[in-house]
């Protein structure tokens, strides 16, 4: 039994053939599949190519105001003075052609006013945390609390080689007759006596004729008593933190002296 009113017949004059799925082609005619084939090969509807629109160039593009400065930005950045875009290298209020001197010194002011508060407050704390500190050594109270505070406070300026694993670390506040200022610095626990003397001199920028057959040696020296730390230089320090001679974080004497020499008649 036929179905006249499904599918439809092949437009090819010499077939007429009913498809219930023909194949529809972009001029609107209906093929079955083998005259469909046959007739795209032809059809201009088919083959014909869409057009590629050509990308538009961005014509809104902001040259920067600044005398010289040939840069350009597709986001404006308008100054808050005179309103004229400047690039981000010259976005800075300081840079616009029409400023204000006198605001400009305002602004500057207000923020070197505040950075000189903190400056100051800070200074006043750590000259009272240095008060107390050396107090609390002269009385000889609380020492373990004294050399915790004081690692914590120069941990975060001690200067040492970077390979020093932190475990291994032990940290010193030195302090040298000629300069009469303490230097944070941190080396092994695993070095010698005499290693250390060599780095600490380093990095505090000491002269060290350690190496010399004659004259004085730079030597380590406890700050409270004047003690020298050991008078074996291949000892390592941590056979003297091991044994409580050496505390982590405290203030040692770095001078020359006589190679007997074993104590400081007068600390720094």
């Amino acid at each position: 039994m036929e179905l006249p009113n499904l599918g439809e017949r092949c437009f090819q004059t010499d077939c007429k053939q009913l498809d219930f799925l023909p194949l529809q082609c972009k001029c609107g005619k209906q093929f079955c599949s083998e005259h469909f084939n046959i007739h795209i090969q032809s059809c201009e509807a088919f083959n014909k190519q869409p057009i590629v629109e050509e990308p538009q160039k961005i014509v809104t593009a902001h040259k920067c105001a600044h005398d010289g400065c040939n840069e350009t930005s597709l986001v404006q950045l308008l100054c808050g003075n005179c309103q004229k875009h400047f690039c981000v290298k010259h976005r800075h209020f300081d840079e616009c052609n029409d400023k204000d001197e006198k605001a400009i010194a305002e602004k500057k002011e207000k923020y070197a006013a505040s950075s000189r508060q903190f400056n100051e407050a800070k200074l006043a704390v750590d000259k009272q945390i240095e008060h107390n500190l050396l107090e609390a050594k002269r009385k000889g109270k609380n020492k373990n609390l004294v050399n915790k505070v004081q690692l914590m406070k120069i941990k975060n300026k001690a200067k040492g080689l970077n390979t020093i694993p932190t475990s291994e670390r032990i940290y010193f506040n030195v302090v040298h007759p000629e300069t009469a200022q303490g230097h944070p610095v941190f080396v092994s626990k695993n070095w010698s006596i005499g290693r250390a003397i060599d780095a600490i001199a380093d990095e505090c920028k000491i002269k060290n004729d350690n190496n010399k057959s004659m004259g004085k040696k730079l030597r380590l020296f406890k700050q409270d008593s004047g003690e020298i730390l050991s008078k074996d230089l291949a000892n390592s320090l941590q056979l003297l933190v091991d044994n409580g001679v050496v505390i982590d974080g405290e203030s040692v004497i770095m001078e020359y002296v006589n190679d007997d020499c074993q104590f400081l008649i007068k600390s720094v």
